[in-house]
């Protein structure tokens, strides 16, 4: 009868312990069904079907942030450099500015700018000649003329100082506009001067790409069996063919924006086969729509080819 009581009384511990896990295991249950409902949530929201893929997909949209921060950023600091309000205005000026001019201008300035440094070396040679030479100088009148002498002196080297910085700071700028400007340009031109070259070579080449390197780039011309060269390992007639593609390509940039002129041409067809005149008298063609286009020859041949490719096309020949 003891081991009967006994028996009983751990059952009922037992059994109330059973209750217990088991009420638990309700509270867990509850738990895990908020759990997978904010976890299919957060699967939805994010087009994905793992924890994994979230955790990927957040990190991607952090780096966009930071990335759009960044673009803010540095449009901010384009405008504050330009003294504007806003980044569409700094734009808008870059577009009105002719880089043509400003490189010539920054070419100038940094002609300016050495000749300036060499004239304060010079100005500074004198002022330590004038020191020692006040320093040998006695107590007479002398002191005061050498002294007016030396602050004329330190004057002159200060107004050329702060020209020099003017003329510093203007090269940066138009450095800094014609690397914008060359950014925002060169990819159009780039994919135009791609599909011309892969053209006149008929497929041999299917184009080109640029190829970082210290203090620039290099031209990459891209072979239709994957492999690559650069423009000095190219033959004569591909790279006057590549020449070509970049002459038209800039043509075409020139012309978006500015009045055309005439695109002129020198018998630059010597080393072109039958099949690549044909292309390049077809592209010239199309540039026709952009400008006049005016090609210089004395090869019969040439004539009959243009003849036959563009039909609109006048020959004139000068005795």
């Amino acid at each position: 009868m003891a081991d009967a009581d006994r028996a009983r009384e751990a059952k009922a511990n037992l059994a109330a312990d059973l209750q217990r896990l088991l009420d638990g295991r309700e509270l867990l249950d509850a738990e895990i069904s908020v759990h997978e409902r904010r976890k299919n949530e957060v699967l939805s929201a994010f087009g994905v079907t793992t924890l994994a893929e979230v955790v990927e997909r957040d990190d991607q949209l952090r780096e966009r942030d930071r990335l759009h921060a960044t673009v803010t950023e540095l449009e901010d600091q384009l405008a504050a450099e330009l003294g504007v309000q806003t980044f569409e205005q700094a734009r808008s000026i870059l577009d009105a500015l002719d880089f043509g001019g400003i490189a010539i201008e920054k070419a100038e300035g940094e002609q300016r700018i050495q000749l300036l440094d060499e004239a304060i070396q010079q100005q500074l040679i004198r002022q330590t000649r004038a020191a020692d030479k006040l320093d040998a100088i006695g107590g007479d009148s002398a002191v005061a003329r050498i002294d007016a002498e030396r602050r004329t002196i330190l004057l002159e080297i200060e107004d050329r100082a702060v020209r020099y910085i003017e003329l510093k700071l203007g090269v940066m700028s138009a450095g800094n506009a014609l690397r914008a400007f060359r950014e925002r340009h060169r990819s159009g031109m780039m994919a135009r001067a791609s599909d011309a070259f892969a053209l006149m070579t008929r497929g041999r080449y299917s184009g080109l790409t640029t190829q970082p390197v210290k203090g620039g780039e290099v031209l990459i011309a891209l072979q239709s069996d994957g492999q690559s060269k650069v423009t000095e390992a190219l033959s004569k007639g591909a790279r006057f063919q590549l020449y070509l593609a970049l002459r038209l390509a800039g043509y075409y940039e020139f012309a978006q924006f500015r009045p055309s002129v005439p695109f002129i041409a020198d018998d630059i067809m010597e080393t072109f086969d039958h099949v690549r005149s044909e292309e390049v008298f077809r592209l010239f063609g199309q540039m026709a729509d952009a400008g006049q286009v005016i090609y210089l020859t004395h090869h019969q041949h040439l004539c009959e080819i243009a003849k036959t490719v563009v039909p609109g096309v006048r020959i004139h020949e000068l005795g």
